[in-house]
């Protein structure tokens, strides 16, 4: 799932699915309890940050941060080890002015926001596509959420509700979410057909699972 997380993002732990070392995890955790070298790589990195999320990584005994933040006018992700040493890093997207972005996806970021209000665009390079993509935040109703779209205008992705489910994707998915809860939820348009991914959390478990209009199983990944 491509598309960011708008507003707090839940503790979640995720199990090694490939059977891997007994304690491997992945977690979203709070920067304060980032290790304090840590936290001062992160200080040293500018007063003009914003972090958005912070994942802690576990794998063969080795822990890594990866940190999404916003500087400027730039998303971009860090990654450093425990010691605060930085071992990766990209750029995600650059927030964007509106006039800049092409006409027919200007065109379908307004018809989207009719009636609420254009937060934020943001351009990015998606390898899958080999193309420039556009992702809108939109303020509509009580609802903020973001709206991923192609230079033409088509659908990338898009954060929707459970209200906004068709009838057999709904079904599906209340039923997989027994136990749990559903921390998010995307409309994905892949080769012309709409599929609906949700991100659901199961005790100490978070799955990723796909289905069509119809309710049938597409993907899963847990």
């Amino acid at each position: 799932m491509a598309s960011r997380s708008h507003g707090a993002s839940p503790v979640s732990v995720q199990a090694d699915p490939g059977g891997g070392a007994a304690g491997d995890r992945e977690r979203v955790i709070p920067v304060h309890e980032l290790p304090v070298p840590v936290r001062a790589a992160l200080a040293s990195l500018g007063k003009g940050i914003t972090v958005l999320e912070v994942k802690e990584s576990v794998d063969g005994g080795r822990v890594t941060y990866e940190i999404d933040l916003v500087e400027g006018n730039v998303y971009r992700e860090v990654e450093l080890d425990a010691a605060g040493n930085v071992i990766g890093g990209e750029v995600e997207a650059w927030i964007v002015a509106f006039d800049s972005v092409p006409e027919p996806a200007r065109r379908a970021i307004e018809r989207e926001a009719a009636g609420g209000a254009i937060l934020e665009v943001r351009e990015e390079e998606e390898e899958d596509l080999g193309e420039t993509v556009y992702e809108a935040v939109l303020w509509k109703g009580a609802r903020i959420y973001a709206l991923r779209i192609d230079a033409r205008g088509a659908l990338i992705e898009r954060d929707i509700t459970l209200e906004m489910l068709p009838p057999g994707a709904y079904l599906t998915l209340l039923h997989a979410a027994q136990g749990g809860s559903i921390v998010e939820l995307d409309e994905e348009l892949h080769d012309g057909r709409l599929s609906y991914e949700a991100n659901l959390v199961i005790g100490d478990v978070e799955l990723e699972i796909s289905v069509d209009a119809d309710g049938n199983l597409v993907e899963l990944d847990c």
